[in-house]
């Protein structure tokens, strides 16, 4: 019995170190343009998340999780492990047409993870380019694509383009997707990845990738030359959240429900294949939320400032949650500075490869600083260099002070916008809803430690957004600017002036970055991509005029 017992402490002992005995499933949920207040546990009532707030509890928020300020950069920065200017894919994002991909020499996470024996499935969103079939998600590592190649697409009608340019963007592998068009695109989404986690042999680890159309803009409407956005049921919509007066936020809240309601179906099914104890689950946004203008949604990063396309903290300080049976404290509210780049490196490590393997990356490993809470290696990030625009940011001194050179777009998007969501016209919070979810009845079934209702009020207490907004009048117009992140998260007050020694260091890191960009690969429409000469299908142009 002694003897049993030795051996069995060893194996713990070893498994703890080693920090799982068996490489682990990696589930990433990945949603287009969140707003950073549109989620429960950061305090609104105005759009309840019961589970994706199950996940927040049960599990780690990372609170300083930081993205790029739109869809293609931050993808890039994902699936490479480097920042964007790595590759040329600091600027705009890839417009439908545009020969434009990942540069072949650099390795992507579904490649890097295919050495550890990884199977990889990409389910949705790709927007890496498309021109050529490998410079799509099969042709980059991933075993199967369902799915859209381009930025956004219909959320019924499955189609992408300007006006008569338009076209299908669904397509299961290299097969456009005919039968499902009129089906929901959450809906189908979740469909084929509940699919993918039923059907997979489990003898090797699965990497899947969920990456929603919701809640981006969709349909194009010809009035205006901007994309809507489309609820699953008008009806359903009204009466779920009849409530908020501007119909335009109340859509935008039902498609946030219909992501919910997506992540809740996930769980379960990875609870219900018996995997879900030896898989982790990260939730996140590729960039903050668009309140208003190009591919408006109504989401609001209260009480951060700035929109999607700024260096503003409502840009690119993400929505992230966090989920392993691993984590050493559910609950967890990681503080540490953690950068998209950093997945890349924190997965390889997680699936038992040596982050040394990989190269030089921007990334670093964060395993022990998401599990245990330990101390972040990162000191600093690039924000982004954009030396078209002529628009750059960085976050240095361990996370705390934060340097721009001004704005884009003429200020358009630097302000303060969106709903609050905390006023009496919203409904109380529902924990009753959180603890009945999808996500924590499968989560229950792994612990001990159940949440209750005193514990979600508390976790909540301490995740909630406060008002940050402490100096007013507040200056749009700072060139350059310099903010004390710490001491004012939400850059009401620039102190480039009182604070010159780092101002100079920071731009000097800029400078640093700079001498290593590789110039954006940035190209007109490709006329022979027009779908009208392909059926009305988009289509790998290039390889078809070959």
């Amino acid at each position: 019995m002694k003897f049993s017992l030795f051996y069995f402490m060893l194996l713990l002992v070893t498994c703890v170190e080693v920090v799982f005995c068996k490489q682990p499933n990696i589930v990433v949920i990945l949603v287009d343009d969140l707003g950073y207040n549109d989620v429960g546990f950061r305090g609104s009532n105005q759009i309840q998340t019961p589970n994706i707030d199950a996940l927040a509890y049960n599990g780690a928020v990372l609170n300083r999780f930081y993205t790029l300020p739109t869809c293609t950069p931050s993808r890039a920065a994902l699936l490479t492990g480097n920042y964007p200017i790595r590759s040329g894919f600091q600027g705009v994002p890839i417009t439908a047409g545009e020969d434009r991909s990942i540069p072949t020499d650099m390795s992507t996470l579904p490649e890097r993870l295919k050495e550890l024996n990884y199977t990889s499935h990409l389910v949705g969103k790709w927007h890496l380019g498309s021109a050529h079939q490998n410079a799509t998600p099969t042709g980059r590592g991933f075993d199967s694509h369902y799915g859209y190649w381009n930025g956004y697409m219909g959320y019924f009608n499955h189609q992408i383009g300007n006006p008569g340019f338009q076209g299908l963007d669904m397509h299961n592998n290299f097969q456009p997707d005919f039968e499902t068009v009129g089906k929901y695109a959450t809906d189908l989404f979740t469909d084929r990845a509940i699919k993918l986690i039923n059907t997979h042999d489990y003898k090797q680890p699965l990497f899947l990738l969920v990456s929603h159309l919701a809640p981006h803009t969709g349909k194009l409407d010809e009035e205006t030359n901007n994309t809507v956005l489309e609820e699953k049921s008008a009806h359903k919509m009204n009466r779920r959240f009849g409530y908020i007066p501007d119909v335009k936020r109340r859509r935008y809240a039902d498609i946030v429900n219909s992501v919910d309601e997506s992540i809740g179906e996930i769980v379960n099914a990875l609870s219900t294949r018996g995997v879900l104890r030896n898989t982790m689950i990260l939730f996140m946004s590729d960039n903050g939320g668009q309140t208003f203008g190009m591919h408006e949604n109504f989401a609001s990063n209260w009480p951060l400032r700035g929109l999607k396309f700024t260096h503003f903290e409502g840009a690119i300080r993400g929505t992230a949650v966090f989920y392993s049976d691993k984590l050493t404290r559910k609950g967890r509210i990681n503080d540490h500075l953690i950068h998209i780049t950093d997945l890349l490196p924190t997965f390889y490590k997680a699936g038992g490869g040596d982050p040394h393997n990989l190269g030089e990356i921007d990334g670093m490993n964060q395993l022990e600083t998401i599990l245990k809470g330990e101390p972040s290696e990162r000191e600093e990030l690039l924000i982004n260099i954009d030396e078209v625009e002529n628009h750059v940011g960085i976050i240095g001194y361990q996370g705390r002070y934060k340097y721009i050179n001004g704005t884009i777009y003429n200020n358009t998007y630097d302000g303060y916008h969106g709903a609050i969501g905390r006023g009496k016209e919203n409904p109380k919070y529902n924990i009753s809803a959180v603890l009945q979810s999808d996500v924590n009845v499968a989560l229950a079934h792994l612990s001990f430690n159940r949440l209750t209702v005193d514990g979600i009020a508390k976790r909540r207490k301490h995740l909630q957004s406060r008002d940050c907004r402490q100096f007013l009048p507040i200056n749009l117009d700072c060139y350059p600017c310099l903010f004390d992140l710490w001491m004012d998260p939400c850059e009401t007050r620039n102190i480039a002036r009182d604070q010159p020694t780092i101002l100079v260091n920071l731009m000097r890191r800029i400078d640093e970055f700079w001498k290593n960009l590789v110039p954006q690969q940035n190209k007109p429409v490709d006329p022979r991509s027009n779908s009208a000469n392909y059926e009305n299908v988009w289509t790998t142009w290039l390889d078809t005029d070959e």
